[in-house]
């Protein structure tokens, strides 16, 4: 049993902001709810075996915030970063959801998942085998090339739909009343199609995957440079399609129509295994204790370990520059 501190660099505004607070909580709601009982939280940071930052974006902001803060100055051994941004450089060990696959390390960084406000409208929807189409995709079209691919599918059973304008518009300018409908649009999407389909965004993640998962679909796959979620019986449910062949995706789904009903089935039964919310505290408090356990450089070393990713090419190092240029704006104080 491990002792975890939750905590966020952002506890203390003011004013609610979903997407600096909605992640934290959401994760502390989950040790509440926590179905294991193995770990717990804590207040005590020095009886903590694990200190986890819960923020969306500072990975690509290279953690400075969380770098210049009091208890990464104090216990820098036992502090991880939990991120769901798309652009991560992952300088401080954790979870990314959106991890590139030279990234990764038993030791300093595993794939996370998405803590987002969830859509209300995304829940378990069993296959019935009168759904409207073969496969789904709603998303912009123009975050990642491989999506131009998909739109190219000339097939009146795969419903696609680029929302690219729509959902940046809803997302922060919509009323309640648009933003619902258009999360009751998005959900049923995934629920009118036997499999989803999953491509790649701005990052080599896709919280569609996991909403997919959520609603019990079987999922297409497709980015090269994301690393899976250890543990998830992926092929009971996924096939992962490389992204030069994206054409070969409507074929590939008359294959596997019979099988749609049991990866629906193993879809959703993962995602319970694995991202539910009685398991995500248990499941982030076990891999960052796996990490903590594999490290081999300590003390000053770690530290210097974790800036790695700044100077490891010129165009890091000048966005490093840009990142501190844009935290000065925000905070109005140079972070180290």
């Amino acid at each position: 049993m491990a002792l975890i501190s939750i905590v966020s660099i952002d506890d203390n505004l003011p004013e609610y902001d979903e997407h600096k607070h909605f992640s934290v909580r959401a994760l502390r709601a989950s040790a509440a709810a926590d179905r294991f009982g193995k770990h717990s939280l804590t207040e005590n940071h020095e009886a903590a075996e694990i200190i986890l930052f819960v923020a969306m974006g500072n990975g690509g902001d290279y953690a400075e915030r969380i770098r210049a803060h009091p208890l990464y100055r104090k216990y820098s051994e036992k502090i991880f970063l939990f991120d769901w941004g798309d652009h991560i450089r992952p300088v401080l060990p954790g979870l990314y959801a959106s991890l590139h696959k030279k990234d990764y390390s038993t030791q300093h960084a595993r794939t996370g998942f998405y803590l987002s406000p969830e859509n209300p409208f995304i829940g378990y929807r069993p296959l019935t085998g009168k759904e409207k189409y073969l496969a789904a995709f709603v998303g912009s079209i123009d975050t990642h090339p491989v999506r131009e691919g998909i739109f190219r599918f000339d097939r009146p059973d795969i419903y696609l739909l680029d929302s690219s304008k729509e959902s940046y518009r809803i997302r922060y300018h919509g009323t309640p009343e648009e933003r619902a409908d258009f999360w009751t649009r998005y959900a049923d999407s995934i629920g009118d199609a036997r499999f989803s389909l999953c491509p790649r965004g701005r990052g080599p993640g896709s919280i569609r995957l996991y909403e997919s998962m959520k609603t019990g679909r079987g999922c297409i796959v497709i980015s090269d440079d994301w690393v899976p979620n250890e543990g998830v019986d992926w092929d009971s449910f996924a096939v992962f399609v490389p992204e030069k062949d994206v054409a070969g995706i409507p074929a590939l789904l008359d294959e596997l129509k019979p099988r749609a009903k049991e990866m629906g089935e193993n879809s959703h039964r993962e995602w319970e295994k694995w991202f539910a919310e009685d398991v995500r505290f248990h499941r982030v408090a076990e891999l960052c204790l796996e990490m903590k356990a594999q490290r081999r450089l300590h003390g000053a070393a770690r530290r210097i370990y974790h800036l790695r990713h700044i100077v490891s090419s010129r165009a890091n190092f000048w966005r490093y520059l840009v990142s501190k240029k844009n935290l000065y704006k925000n905070h109005n104080r140079v972070f180290w």
